[in-house]
């Protein structure tokens, strides 16, 4: 496998500003993409398998322009000014599936060209699991761009697989990142990756509860898991 390029004092995370948080927030929260299982309902299941009262569906931000518009604009400034994106970013590589329409926004935007990469090669044709162009013979540095995360563990598999094509990866950007996960910096830290994002779970309930968009008891639960997930599952999950 291709040695990925060292990272002198590694930093695994960096958020944008408070403003471009609360911003973020508001918009998915306006499109709906933030979902909450109110008590008794069946709780979500993410990405890992384990369970949650809350869900955050960046997905569906794609079908509203404004929003998504606005949400790539301070995406592409926070990158601009946490990452030297245009030296130091050759290509940029959405993660299958949902990764793949906020990745081509981006490269749009900076002018780089653009991959994809596949949770597993396809079972057919050229057996590919990256789709684009890669020039054989060099080794460009990438940046992995998916619409979430949660505890940074499911982008190590696409991490893996654009190395061992043998590119450059050491950058990952979401919108939303839970950073709820105590494990979370151990995970990517690991990979030597540093997750770039714009909003998290402490920036939407700040603006649910400044805004009362919902009754505080029905916020009970959520504040119970997001101060801590392994409690909440012991008691709901």
């Amino acid at each position: 496998m291709t040695q990925n390029k060292a990272v002198p004092s590694q930093i695994v995370k960096q958020p944008a500003d408070k403003d471009t948080a609360r911003s973020v927030a508001e918009a998915l929260l306006t499109t709906g993409c933030v979902m909450f299982a109110a008590n008794g309902q069946e709780p979500f299941t993410l990405t890992s398998g384990e369970k949650s009262p809350v869900y955050v569906d960046c997905r569906r931000l794609i079908s509203y322009p404004v929003e998504r518009a606005l949400v790539m604009r301070l995406g592409n400034l926070h990158l601009q000014q946490s990452l030297d994106v245009l030296n130091g970013i050759d290509y940029i590589a959405g993660g299958e599936t949902a990764g793949i329409p906020y990745a081509a926004w981006l490269a749009e935007a900076m002018e780089k060209p653009m991959i994809y990469v596949r949770k597993q090669p396809k079972g057919f044709g050229r057996m590919a699991q990256i789709e684009g162009h890669l020039p054989e013979g060099e080794s460009p540095t990438v940046l992995l761009v998916e619409d979430m995360a949660t505890d940074g563990g499911s982008k190590i598999a696409f991490a893996d697989a654009l190395r061992e094509a043998g590119t450059h990866i050491n950058h990952i950007f979401c919108p939303f990142y839970y950073d709820i996960f105590p494990h979370s910096e151990d995970i990517l830290g690991k990979a030597h990756l540093t997750i770039h994002y714009l909003t998290t779970w402490a920036d939407i309930l700040q603006v649910i509860e400044e805004q009362k968009l919902f009754p505080p008891g029905d916020l009970d639960a959520i504040k119970t898991f997001l101060r801590s997930p392994e409690e909440w599952r012991k008691q709901y999950g």
